[in-house]
């Protein structure tokens, strides 16, 4: 028998780890000291993204490709860390938006081929809502970068890493609608921005869970004796 690093192209990866991965990412992060957290986030994201690759591999046609942004958004992240130069910056977080959408577009297209609903399909569910957040997050971010002011709110003092995490913070607070009000999208892209996240929040959990529901009472209706059959 032989073994390979690569997943099987034949059989679904489970998303418990990377969903795991993420909440550690959120959990721990804040948690670090100031003069340790660049390293120590980018070590956690890294394995978000080896993660994620490695959850999105077992698609033969998107293996490949899927690895080579992964490998590229590696590069440019640790570049961007060692140089610190605002031109890698923009390009560290253009490259992260392209593997996040990507990651999101493999697991939602991986759950719409399902035919049966199981854990791994409500993880994958919610793994793809998460990493939605992580995207607007970092299109925030780009538009902070390109027209300053675009939020009102943020942490002052030039430290991206703060503002960063608060525009995280920020994105999970317009995807789900609580709307608290600490930071206000002031441009008009910003607010176009935001008002597209909160609608996709909202169109994403209803159809998902609409896909979900659907594949349950198939299955069910499946399984329950014809009358023909009595």
């Amino acid at each position: 028998m032989r073994y390979s690093l690569m997943p099987s192209t034949r059989t679904t990866p489970h998303y418990g780890v990377l969903l795991l991965v993420l909440l550690i990412l959120f959990v721990v992060a804040p948690l670090l000291p100031a003069e340790r957290a660049g390293y120590g986030v980018e070590l956690f994201f890294d394995l978000v993204l080896v993660t994620g690759a490695y959850s999105a591999a077992w698609q033969s046609r998107h293996r490949f490709p899927f690895l080579a942004v992964t490998a590229v958004t590696l590069a440019m992240r640790w570049t961007d860390m060692a140089l610190d130069h605002s031109a890698f910056s923009i390009a560290s977080i253009a490259l992260v938006f392209l593997w996040v959408v990507y990651a999101i577009t493999l697991i939602v297209a991986a759950l719409f081929r399902m035919e049966k609903v199981n854990a791994n399909a409500i993880l994958g569910a919610i793994v793809a809502y998460v990493l939605a957040a992580v995207a607007f997050a970092t299109a925030f971010q780009l538009i902070e970068l390109f027209q300053p002011g675009s939020f009102t709110g943020l942490p002052t003092g030039g430290v991206q890493r703060e503002v960063e995490s608060a525009l995280l913070y920020f994105s999970f607070i317009c995807i789900t609608t609580m709307g608290f009000g600490e930071i206000v999208p002031v441009s008009e892209l910003a607010r176009s921005s935001v008002a597209l996240e909160g609608a996709f929040g909202t169109l994403y959990l209803a159809v998902m869970i609409a896909r979900l529901v659907g594949l349950q009472s198939a299955a069910k209706a499946d399984a329950s004796p014809s009358p023909s059959d009595g």
